[in-house]
């Protein structure tokens, strides 16, 4: 388990009263319920996820791993990518996370939520990662409509790679699809020559595809697209 597993372990314990509050933190009583989420979270946030897992370890008289502790204490691009939806334009994402399962499992997670439209995880995962209330269809729309922020030049290489990405899942290259995602030059660079979205549009290098599609926001939008995720016109 990576250090944001446990934190989203002991979070939910103590939430639903499985887990007395570690000191430090008093569980808001009585009112609203996302308002008590929202109070919740703002301690957690003030206390710090690495000093809120050593609390609750500390509880059960768990010794985790120092090395645990060593990890990032945010969630890398995700929470970039969580607090882009403020500021509309947004900024260039990180560099990739060195462990790439972990983001896996965090988008999966993520997917997994918004699949089921759980507004209560969505808030509380809204409030682990970033200060922001979030609704998960205004995330949604905004996540759908992303390209619309952008140039002119991001515009359309995030329509002809939606369309080239979503043209090949329907064909069954998925593995085109993950090579592609992945960041893999040599399959974009096959499929400039084939692809009908591409063949005939000069800009269309690998540098304009990494730019304007890999560094931004667009691989997990249509993860999320492929995996069933219903996003709003």
């Amino acid at each position: 388990m990576t250090l944001f597993d446990y934190y989203l372990q002991y979070m939910t314990e103590l939430w639903e009263g499985k887990r007395p509050a570690p000191e430090g933190v008093t569980l808001p009583e009585g009112g609203d319920e996302n308002a008590r989420i929202q109070a919740l979270g703002q301690q957690l946030q003030a206390m710090g996820m690495a000093n809120f897992v050593r609390a609750c370890a500390a509880q059960d008289g768990t010794a985790l791993p120092e090395e645990l502790f060593s990890e990032s204490g945010d969630l890398g691009g995700f929470e970039t990518f969580l607090r882009n939806m403020d500021d509309g334009a947004g900024e260039p994402a990180p560099e990739p996370d060195p462990e790439p399962d972990r983001d896996a499992d965090k988008v999966q997670y993520l997917i997994d939520v918004l699949k089921r439209m759980d507004r209560k995880e969505f808030f509380k995962l809204s409030q682990i990662t970033t200060k922001l209330d979030l609704d998960p269809e205004e995330f949604l729309y905004w996540l759908a409509h992303r390209q619309d922020y952008a140039g002119e030049e991001e515009q359309g290489c995030a329509a002809l790679m939606d369309a080239a990405l979503l043209r090949l899942a329907e064909e069954g290259r998925l593995d085109v699809v993950a090579a592609l995602l992945s960041g893999d030059r040599k399959t974009f660079e096959a499929l400039r020559c084939e692809a009908p979205e591409l063949v005939h549009v000069p800009a269309a290098t690998f540098e304009w595809y990494e730019k304007n599609y890999l560094d931004r926001d667009y691989p997990i939008r249509i993860i999320m697209r492929l995996n069933g995720v219903q996003f709003p016109d």
